[in-house]
């Protein structure tokens, strides 16, 4: 039971933001429920995974190597805020169905594992000091905590406050949203200091 509770905790406070960024992308007509659904659980895996290999290999990636991950929404934000101020000129309404099928999954599953420096700092200490049977249930506590986010962030934007915000609005907060998170995410591990 205390292995249940610790999973739930440490899924709940590494992935805490990830519910603003599944709201935005539920928001996006552009991405479909299951695109969203399967690129969250790809990217939550490989950040699994990368964990699992960090505490078999015992060595820790330098932070500023991590944090370099946060090019990705960065440039998904910057990609999305070109997209507003320079719309399509045949007319289409949405100018990214042009691409390759499973770019949608790409771009969920990159932001999910460019946002996870916390999560694979946490879970590879903790993965470490553990069996291979809690490990075990730890990944399948933090496979079913996927689902479970994004269960709540599709409820959030079906709820009619935030369904207003988001479908007026959710087009103008994702760009700024992910550059906002890009920056962060590269300041935080001392990534910056690659480029200033």
């Amino acid at each position: 039971m205390d292995l249940l509770l610790t999973s739930i905790l440490l899924f709940t406070s590494t992935n805490i933001d990830d519910l603003l960024v599944l709201t935005l992308f539920y928001g996006n007509k552009k991405f479909g429920n299951l695109e969203i659904i399967s690129g969250q659980l790809l990217g939550m895996s490989c950040l699994i995974a990368l964990s699992l290999l960090g505490a078999l290999v015992g060595v820790l990636i330098a932070p500023a190597y991590i944090g370099l991950l946060g090019l990705v929404p960065l440039f998904l934000g910057l990609r999305a805020l070109w997209a507003i101020f320079h719309p399509s000129t045949e007319g289409e309404e949405h100018p990214e169905a042009s691409l390759p099928q499973g770019a949608n999954i790409l771009s969920v599953a990159g932001v999910t594992i460019a946002n996870g420096g916390d999560n694979i700092g946490i879970y590879l200490p903790t993965f470490t000091a553990l069996s291979w049977w809690a490990i075990g249930l730890m990944i399948g506590v933090f496979l079913l905590m996927t689902l479970l986010w994004c269960m709540l962030a599709q409820y959030f934007t079906r709820h009619p406050n935030v369904a207003k915000v988001v479908e007026k609005y959710g087009h103008l907060l994702t760009p700024p949203v992910l550059m906002v998170l890009g920056l962060c995410i590269l300041y935080e591990h001392g990534s910056l200091g690659f480029w200033f």
